[in-house]
């Protein structure tokens, strides 16, 4: 995917804020399953998708920084901009990750018009 290739160049993210919007995107996937699930009554496969968000939820809180004594986060600071921004990328493909991301998320003008491209070709 082009779109994901000129963001990771544009923003340079770090390794930390890559694996954080990659655990979030994961959980919107399995929203947007749900979701779509729920709408054409796949009971089954809802209960199967809302297993899949557990796995994904666990596996993102394990990958978050633990607090220390005072509750505040340790570890390598993480720009929560240009994880939102990687996420609004990353997450085009879901109907979930596009209401709660649009492309207007996206600051790089560059980037912004390779997902819109992009999502105009998926039709």
């Amino acid at each position: 995917m082009y779109a994901t290739e000129l963001a990771a160049k544009a923003l340079e993210p770090t390794a930390e804020e890559e694996r954080l919007a990659e655990d979030y995107v994961t959980v919107l996937g399995s929203l947007s399953a749900m979701e779509q699930a729920l709408r054409e009554g796949a009971w089954h496969r809802l209960r199967d998708e809302v297993d899949q968000l557990m796995s994904a939820a666990e596996d993102m809180w394990a990958g978050l920084p633990a607090p220390d004594d005072d509750g505040e986060s340790t570890g390598q600071e993480a720009d929560s901009d240009k994880i939102r921004q990687l996420v609004a990328v990353y997450a085009q493909p879901y109907a979930v990750g596009r209401a709660l991301y649009p492309t207007t998320v996206i600051e790089d003008a560059q980037v912004r018009a390779a997902v819109e491209e992009e999502n105009a070709a998926a039709g």
